[in-house]
């Protein structure tokens, strides 16, 4: 048994030498709660980056618009050779050569459709299909599809252009289908 002494120093610096740093609890309580701050934060990183790729996946569907829509009014005078589902094209064969001889504007829509679709190059790259190992096409699952309105008449100059693509939903896990749509007039 130790006998307390009426000195008031020895008596605080031994309740001092009690209170000095953290119990091993208090550490692990710490660690546990800044464990689920870092999770949290985590899932906040993972969410902003879908929705970067969601609207990069937007911009790409409208400049795919923007290069479609320029090609066909740049090239009025062919309008319903433009009438075409990108699913239907193979980017096996190349286009025409257009640099090399005059082309009709017929073979100029079938050129730019082929770009557009399967890229450019050789290897094509930069298409809505994926063409090699090293192109995985500018869209997820990318389509187009122009039609004439109304359905193949393209007199009138009216035309409907979807884009299509696959992305992950903001907060969920599934893949959901996405589509630009855009109904213009091109000048004749």
């Amino acid at each position: 048994m130790k006998t307390v002494s009426k000195n008031n120093n020895i008596f605080s610096l031994t309740i001092r030498s009690r209170q000095l740093g953290y119990s091993l609890i208090e550490v692990m309580i710490a660690a546990f709660l800044l464990s689920f701050a870092i999770l949290g934060v985590t899932g906040l990183q993972v969410i902003g980056m879908k929705g970067t790729h969601q609207s990069l996946m937007k911009q790409q569907a409208v400049g795919v618009v923007q290069n479609i829509v320029e090609r066909m009014r740049a090239n009025n005078s062919s309008l319903s050779s433009y009438e075409f589902n990108s699913s239907t094209i193979s980017c096996g064969g190349s286009p025409a050569n257009c640099s090399a001889s005059a082309c009709s504007a017929a073979e100029i829509a079938s050129v730019d459709i082929h770009n557009i679709v399967c890229g450019y190059g050789s290897p094509s790259t930069g298409g809505l299909k994926t063409t090699s190992a090293d192109d995985s096409g500018i869209l997820v699952n990318g389509s187009l599809k122009v039609e004439c309105l109304p359905a193949g008449d393209c007199t009138a100059g009216d035309v409907k252009i979807t884009v299509g693509w696959t992305e992950r939903e903001l907060g969920q896990e599934t893949v959901a289908p996405d589509s630009l749509v855009l109904t213009t007039r091109i000048a004749q």
